[in-house]
This record gives structure tokens, C-alpha cells and sequence, in this order.
């Protein structure tokens, strides 16, 4: 159901309906950190984010049309946001795809950043591009949670962009 944890299909398998985060903000904090890492990881290549590469397809047309669409307007939502908030940018979207997708120069500060209790490397950005095979998801949410409190502290409040 939620590919992201497996990073994609070739790497792993996806997990089973009870690994899955149990809300809407627990989803959240995985995608951002999944799309983070990855987008870290491939900095300052623009790259295409796809909800087939997060969500696994199969398994939802097969079992449930409803909650496949609300995995995918999650997707959307939480891209949508990181770009309203200044983490990321891209150049289009269509369908459940995003394309030129990027970090922004406020994104790269705070995932350039150390993680809360270190004092030298690794980076937030590094251990989030750490876990985009999703181990550990409790900590990806985690160092999610450290870099949205950072990013709340330097970037001044954007509104909505209307996209």
C-alpha cells in the first residue's frame, strides 16, 4: 500500500497494511521525509516525483478505490505544501506526478543543517537521504519533525500559492 517505506519496487517489497503510519500526519511525515531525502540526495539535479513511486498500486485497485484516492490526494497535498512553504519548488504537475522538482535555497539551509544533539555530520538532509528505504520509519518521521521546528524558526510565513 504505501511504497515509499521500500524506497521503490526493485529495492524491496512493499510493506503490509499494518506498517503502514496510522493517520493523515503520520503519512505526511513520511512522505516529506522520503520526498526530502530523495530530493536531497539528487541536490541540485531536478528530479520527477510520481505517487507510483510512494504508493503501491496493486495492492490498492485491488482492494479498496477510495483509499487509493486518498493516498494519492495526501501525496499531492504534502508536495503542494513543502512547495507553499518554501522547502521545495517545481515546474508543473500533471496527473499524480510533479516534474523539475527541487530544492529550494531555504530547503538545502535547513536540511544542511545538524541534527537536534549533533554537533558535526551527519546532516539532517543526509539521514533523511538515509532513510528513503524506509527501515526506520519512526525515525525518518522523527528527523521530519526536527527539520519542519527548524524551518519554522527561519523561514517568515508564506501564504498559499494558489497552485
Amino acid at each position: 500500500m504505501f511504497k515509499g517505506f521500500a524506497g521503490s519496487a526493485k529495492d524491496k517489497s512493499t510493506h503490509a497494511v499494518n506498517d503502514l503510519p496510522s493517520n493523515n500526519i503520520e503519512l505526511f511525515d513520511s512522505y516529506t521525509g522520503l520526498i526530502l531525502g530523495r530530493l536531497y540526495r539528487n541536490f541540485p539535479l531536478p528530479i520527477t516525483l510520481s505517487a507510483e513511486e510512494f504508493i503501491d498500486y496493486n495492492t490498492l485497485e485491488n482492494s479498496n478505490r477510495q483509499l487509493l484516492s486518498q493516498e494519492e490526494n495526501l501525496f499531492l497535498a504534502t508536495v503542494k505544501w513543502l512547495a507553499d512553504v518554501g522547502y521545495i519548488h517545481f515546474d508543473g504537475m500533471s496527473g499524480v506526478s510533479f516534474f523539475e522538482v527541487v530544492l529550494t535555497s531555504n530547503g538545502l539551509l535547513i536540511l544542511r543543517a545538524f541534527a537536534e544533539g549533533q554537533d558535526g555530520p551527519p546532516t539532517l538532509g543526509e539521514k533523511l537521504a538515509q532513510h528513503i528505504q524506509g527501515e526506520n520509519p519512526l525515525e525518518l518521521r522523527n528527523l521530519v519533525t526536527q527539520a519542519l521546528n527548524l524551518g519554522s524558526q527561519i523561514l517568515s510565513p508564506m501564504t498559499r500559492s494558489g497552485i
